[in-house]
Protein backbone atom coordinates (compact mmCIF):
# COMPACT_ATOMS: atom_id res chain seq x y z
CA UNK A 1 0.00 0.00 0.00
CA UNK A 2 1.44 3.37 -1.08
CA UNK A 3 1.40 6.19 1.44
CA UNK A 4 1.18 8.89 -1.24
CA UNK A 5 -0.66 8.16 -4.47
CA UNK A 6 0.15 9.89 -7.81
CA UNK A 7 -3.27 11.62 -7.87
CA UNK A 8 -2.50 13.20 -4.46
CA UNK A 9 0.81 14.54 -5.77
CA UNK A 10 -0.95 15.95 -8.83
CA UNK A 11 -3.65 17.59 -6.67
CA UNK A 12 -0.99 19.15 -4.43
CA UNK A 13 1.00 20.39 -7.45
CA UNK A 14 -2.11 21.99 -9.00
CA UNK A 15 -3.07 23.60 -5.69
CA UNK A 16 0.45 25.02 -5.25
CA UNK A 17 0.41 26.33 -8.85
CA UNK A 18 -2.93 28.10 -8.33
CA UNK A 19 -1.73 29.50 -5.00
CA UNK A 20 1.50 30.78 -6.61
CA UNK A 21 -0.41 32.32 -9.49
CA UNK A 22 -2.75 34.09 -7.07
CA UNK A 23 0.22 35.42 -5.10
CA UNK A 24 1.82 36.70 -8.31
CA UNK A 25 -1.38 38.47 -9.41
CA UNK A 26 -1.70 40.19 -6.03
CA UNK A 27 1.98 41.17 -6.01
CA UNK A 28 1.81 42.63 -9.52
CA UNK A 29 -1.39 44.63 -8.84
CA UNK A 30 -0.63 45.69 -5.27
CA UNK A 31 -1.13 49.44 -5.83
CA UNK A 32 -4.25 49.05 -7.96
CA UNK A 33 -5.84 46.65 -5.50
CA UNK A 34 -5.16 48.98 -2.58
CA UNK A 35 -6.78 51.91 -4.40
CA UNK A 36 -9.84 49.83 -5.31
CA UNK A 37 -10.24 48.55 -1.77
CA UNK A 38 -9.77 52.02 -0.23
CA UNK A 39 -12.17 53.70 -2.66
CA UNK A 40 -13.04 57.30 -1.82
CA UNK A 41 -12.34 57.21 1.88
CA UNK A 42 -12.04 60.47 3.77
CA UNK A 43 -9.61 59.13 6.38
CA UNK A 44 -6.28 57.38 5.89
CA UNK A 45 -3.60 56.28 8.32
CA UNK A 46 -0.49 57.75 6.73
CA UNK A 47 2.25 56.50 9.04
CA UNK A 48 2.77 54.73 12.37
CA UNK A 49 6.00 54.89 14.35
CA UNK A 50 6.78 52.97 17.52
CA UNK A 51 8.18 55.21 20.24
CA UNK A 52 8.50 52.37 22.73
CA UNK A 53 7.04 48.86 23.01
CA UNK A 54 3.71 50.33 24.18
CA UNK A 55 3.71 53.91 22.77
CA UNK A 56 2.93 54.94 19.18
CA UNK A 57 2.96 58.12 17.09
CA UNK A 58 0.51 58.10 14.18
CA UNK A 59 -0.23 60.53 11.36
CA UNK A 60 -3.87 60.49 10.28
CA UNK A 61 -5.06 62.31 7.13
CA UNK A 62 -8.67 63.52 7.19
CA UNK A 63 -10.09 65.45 4.22
CA UNK A 64 -6.61 66.59 3.19
CA UNK A 65 -5.54 67.72 6.69
CA UNK A 66 -3.06 65.79 8.77
CA UNK A 67 -3.16 65.12 12.50
CA UNK A 68 -0.54 63.72 14.86
CA UNK A 69 -1.88 61.23 17.38
CA UNK A 70 0.29 60.17 20.33
CA UNK A 71 -0.95 57.02 22.01
CA UNK A 72 0.60 55.98 25.32
CA UNK A 73 -0.48 53.04 27.42
CA UNK A 74 -2.63 54.04 30.37
CA UNK A 75 -3.31 57.58 29.07
CA UNK A 76 -5.78 59.21 26.71
CA UNK A 77 -4.49 59.75 23.16
CA UNK A 78 -3.21 63.25 22.35
CA UNK A 79 -4.41 64.74 19.04
CA UNK A 80 -2.53 67.65 17.42
CA UNK A 81 -3.34 69.26 14.06
CA UNK A 82 -0.24 69.46 11.86
CA UNK A 83 0.45 72.57 9.76
CA UNK A 84 0.06 72.25 6.01
CA UNK A 85 3.23 71.14 4.32
CA UNK A 86 4.90 73.62 1.99
CA UNK A 87 5.84 72.23 -1.42
CA UNK A 88 9.54 71.36 -1.73
CA UNK A 89 11.66 74.13 -3.29
CA UNK A 90 12.21 73.83 -7.02
CA UNK A 91 15.78 73.10 -8.11
CA UNK A 92 17.59 76.28 -9.04
CA UNK A 93 18.52 76.74 -12.70
CA UNK A 94 21.70 78.50 -11.58
CA UNK A 95 23.02 75.46 -9.71
CA UNK A 96 26.22 74.22 -11.31
CA UNK A 97 28.25 71.13 -10.48
CA UNK A 98 31.36 71.93 -8.47
CA UNK A 99 34.66 71.55 -10.27
CA UNK A 100 36.91 68.82 -8.92
CA UNK A 101 40.52 69.99 -8.55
Amino acid sequence: MDVIRPDQILTLALFMAVLGLGWLVVKMNRGGLARRIAGNRRMALVEVTALSPTDRAMILAVDGREFLILRCRGEAPVLTALPDRAPPPAPSAEAKPEDAA
